[in-house]
């Protein structure tokens, strides 16, 4: 079925919803890791934003508790959604109590039971905050609880971690035996979606109170946020201080799973979303060496992170509906190979490296760019050494991928995709100039249809696309009809004209795709690449005395295109023919 969108919402096993990223073995192993550990044990599942994380604890929940003769009870929790508009101590207390209570519902145990013990947890829990900030990040072992202790007072003593940790584990042992199962899972979402203090005190907290026998903690967290939330304690991350950090994870961490991202096998993914957006029809979709394009581009821009990909595809279908309901003209129309890919390399190229894309914007021939454009965007010489090593270098020997690598050099992230930068930008001058065109006229051509989804239309003005009208013999055209009504004005002026006398009237260097060709040759390119290049109906050709021509319907406002054959028209051919913008 066609949609209109990709939604960014995780894979749920439960609906039957397919592993396209190539996830299964790592999922089957967690799996078969999980059945058997041993307990108290937390797992953490570490990636960035948008890598999956809670896609794979839904299949493990599923894998776990949820399927009939499954081992463990699981609680799930989705940490931000206690954040929301409360201060740090009342979030962190919020989420131990849901945990307890979770726990005694589950085990069913009576209501003044489940009270008592819940106030207990809440209880215990603002006195562990308040001594988090002054002692524990440096005490976080095993043993840590005596310490606490010591430092409470003697009414907090009375619900002390001890006498809540042996509660927690009568009521989870009692459940178990009970339910013939082997334990609880705690599946703990979000963690890196709220402020990272609060989570590096969140996870003191689970550390301090949930470490219990029968119990397995799965985490989906980013250990960027860790490191930031033991800023305040520890200062910013440096190779002198970076063991304490990694101290803290550890002590905390028992196992830690690194999603594998690196791994992912977009293709089916890509293939798949492609079909449902309507951006490729079922031959194309079919067509290994084409996805494996779509795929190389989303390798060298957003990767293979199932976030940034879906963003990208969403990017795609919105581009692709709004122009449907321009009543774009068939050559505005995109349908063939080359021109799809164009198209979601430039978005990807938008989402991915938005300082590349302006510079497209603002210089569409990029195969082009030189020292003025280096000077324009104010950008520093390379020294002789640095050139030198870039000479030898197939993706930056030549000017304009020097040109590249110095706007690269101006931000720490581009710096370091510098290459696949290079490696893109060359794909696409492979992809325009193999099929005889001009990388100038395409990029504008195809870069203005993707301006609505980039997020500086908000700030600055972007570049549309071109509904240029241009004014002829009293009559308003767009830019490829127009050309096509100057021929015809032309031979029905000059009937007697050749084919060779008209060539030397309109020459083949004005336009990419030349002016006008015969009827066959026209026919025969539409034949090879599926897409018409040249007005072919029957009465959209023009007989010479010679020959029956067609003319190019691929035309733009930038480049050697139309500028050049108004030019040529005004300049030449008198007063009748005078054209002028509408």
């Amino acid at each position: 079925m066609i949609k209109t969108s990709i939604t960014d919402i995780p894979r749920d096993v439960k609906k039957g919803e397919k592993d396209t990223f190539g996830i299964e073995p790592f999922e089957k192993g967690l799996v078969r890791f999980l059945k058997s550990t041993n307990t108290p044990i937390t797992v953490a599942l570490q990636g960035e934003w948008g890598s999956g994380k809670t896609s794979l604890m839904n299949s493990l929940k599923e894998s776990l508790s949820d399927i009939a003769g499954s081992v463990y009870h699981s609680v799930w929790l989705n940490t931000w959604e206690y954040g929301l508009m409360k201060d740090t101590q009342s979030t962190l207390i919020d989420i131990i109590s849901a945990l307890t209570e979770e726990v005694t519902k589950i085990a069913k145990i009576d209501e003044t039971k489940a009270n008592k013990l819940g106030n207990k947890v809440k209880s215990i829990g603002g006195s562990l905050l308040k001594f988090a900030g002054k002692t524990a990040l440096n005490t976080v072992a095993s043993g840590v609880g005596d310490v606490i202790e010591k430092s409470l007072t003697s009414e907090e003593k009375s619900a002390s971690i001890s006498q809540i940790r042996e509660e927690l584990e009568k009521v989870i042992a009692d459940c178990i035996a009970k339910d013939n199962k082997r334990g609880f899972m705690f599946f703990i979402d979000d963690l890196d979606r709220i402020d990272p203090p609060v989570a590096v005190e969140l996870l003191e907290l689970l550390k301090n109170i949930f470490t219990l026998k029968n119990c397995v903690f799965v985490l989906a967290i980013d250990y960027d946020v860790v490191i930031k939330g033991l800023e305040p304690k520890f200062g910013k991350l440096t190779a002198s201080n970076e063991r304490e950090f990694r101290s803290f994870f550890d002590k905390i961490i028992q196992v830690p799973f690194s999603m594998p991202v690196g791994s992912y096998k977009p293709s089916c993914f890509l293939r798949d979303s492609l079909a449902t957006i309507n951006y490729l029809n079922e031959k194309q979709i079919n067509n290994e060496e084409l996805i494996s394009k779509f795929t190389e581009i989303s390798n060298l821009t957003v990767g293979s992170n199932p976030r940034a990909l879906k963003r990208l595809l969403n990017s795609i279908s919105l581009i692709n509906c709004i122009n449907s309901e321009k009543n774009n003209s068939e050559e505005d129309t995109l349908t063939e190979d080359n021109e799809l890919l164009i198209n979601f390399a430039l978005v990807s190229v938008q989402v991915a490296y938005p300082m590349i894309y302006r510079l497209l914007v603002a210089q569409s021939g990029f195969d082009k760019w030189d020292e003025s454009v280096a000077v324009k965007f104010n950008l520093k010489p390379l020294d002789e050494e640095t050139k030198l090593k870039l000479n030898v270098l197939d993706e930056f020997d030549e000017e304009w991928e020097q040109v590249l690598f110095r706007l690269c050099e101006t931000d720490y992230f581009l710096r370091k995709k510098s290459l696949n930068i290079s490696l893109l930008l060359n794909l696409l001058r492979t992809l325009i100039t193999e099929k005889g065109d001009d990388v100038e006229d395409v990029i504008h051509s195809i870069i203005s249809l993707s301006s609505v989804t980039s997020l500086e239309a908000f700030d600055t003005p972007t570049t549309g696309k071109d509904y240029s009208k241009y004014k002829f013999q009293g009559k308003e055209y767009n830019k490829a009809r127009l050309v096509h009504s100057v021929v015809k004005a032309y031979v029905e002026q000059n009937q007697s004209v050749t084919f060779t006398e008209l060539k030397t009237i309109f020459p083949d260097s004005i336009g990419s795709y030349g002016v006008f060709t015969t009827e066959e040759d026209a026919v025969e390119i539409f034949n090879k690449r599926g897409r018409k290049r040249h007005y072919i109906k029957p009465d959209e050709l023009i007989k010479l005395s010679d020959a029956t021509i067609a003319v190019s319907s691929r035309w733009s406002s930038k480049g050697k295109s139309i500028p050049s054959f108004i030019e040529k028209v005004n300049s030449k051919l008198g007063d009748n023919f005078k054209i002028t913008p509408a």
